[in-house]
């Protein structure tokens, strides 16, 4: 197993620094929740075989919610499909959250290919949400993703494992927080890792892309535009950044996200365009394999819309590496 960078011990050490800047903060108990139009039977959900751990699979991912940031810090959600959502900040819970937020693997050459790393989308997101009628543009759901999910938990950590039979890599995806029994302080750093871990079970080398993509969620969407708002330089990542007002000057929010690899690359600046141009263009980017720097916009002009960071990485067959994330 080839992990560069960082472990989980470096995790602890950087954690302050990281938790500095990311204002998320509301008062949620840590509670996983599985529901699928009732219980869910053990014949619908295969006990793992390895200790005894319930897997949920197929349906039964559409309700499942992993909640991660540190106890009474804030709460993020790794859903089952991998995908992030109920992002509580500014001290107040929100359930219905789902920011556009999403990582992505482009495989490159001859035959490219790249997908969201995420398993399908449930389809009660899809169908009678607000402005599904207009495609939900404010949402990467239309991009394509990886066909297989299955989701695991041992708390601290929440697992999610990922395949497609059109890829060429696996990827194993774990979500924790850090928990240290006895020691508040510490278990209740408003910060988590997300572990992303690429396997290549096939007999030819992969040249691929990992990217992690975020809009600016932080501006409140109902007074978007009367909050300043930016993307801010950090070393080894990016910060998503959102001021308060003359009213409430408390509201001001950072968000921010973290990798120690030595071929990373950021994006500070997506496209600034109408209506969904921003995503179409990031997603460009991705499904092109690219990975590239791209330097925050000046103060005074119009702010970027959200942020990229990109990982290159080859894996020769049977080869498999691990991406790590702190935000």
């Amino acid at each position: 197993m080839k992990q560069t960078g960082w472990n989980r011990r470096d995790f602890l050490k950087t954690a302050i620094q990281v938790a500095g800047v990311t204002g998320v903060g509301s008062n949620i108990n840590l509670l996983a929740t599985a529901e699928s139009s009732g219980t869910v039977s053990a014949s619908r959900s295969p006990v793992s075989p390895t200790g005894g751990l319930t897997k949920f699979e197929n349906e039964n991912l559409s309700r499942v919610a992993y909640p991660l940031g540190g106890i009474g810090a804030g709460m993020i959600c790794l859903e089952g499909t991998g995908a992030l959502s109920k992002v509580s900040i500014r001290n107040r819970p929100d359930l219905f959250n789902e920011p556009c937020v999403f990582a992505a693997v482009a495989v490159r050459g001859p035959k490219a290919t790249a997908r969201v790393l995420e398993g399908p989308v449930p389809g009660w997101k899809i169908f009678g949400m607000p402005n599904s009628g207009l495609g939900e543009g404010e949402h990467a759901y239309g991009f394509p993703r990886l066909r297989n999910a299955s989701f695991v938990a041992r708390f601290p950590f929440g697992t999610v494992s990922l395949s497609d039979p059109d890829m060429p890599v696996t990827v194993e995806l774990t979500g924790w927080s850090p928990f240290t029994p006895g020691d508040a302080n510490n278990s209740s750093l408003p910060v988590i890792a997300l572990e992303y871990r690429f396997t290549n079970p096939t007999d030819e080398a992969i040249d691929a892309v990992f990217s992690f993509n975020a809009k600016n969620f932080l501006p409140p969407a109902d007074a978007q535009h009367d909050y300043p708002q930016a993307v801010r330089k950090l070393d080894g990542g990016f910060i998503l950044w959102s001021g308060g007002t003359q009213a409430k000057p408390w509201d001001e929010a950072a968000f921010a996200v973290t990798a120690s690899e030595p071929d990373l690359k950021v994006n500070y600046a997506w496209f600034r365009g109408a209506w969904y141009d921003a995503l179409t263009m990031a997603w460009k980017d991705v499904a092109s394999g690219a990975a590239f720097d791209r330097l925050p916009v000046s103060s005074n002009a119009q702010p970027a819309p959200g942020a990229t960071l990109f990982v290159p990485f080859k894996l020769s067959p049977r080869e498999d590496r691990t991406i790590a994330l702190r935000m």
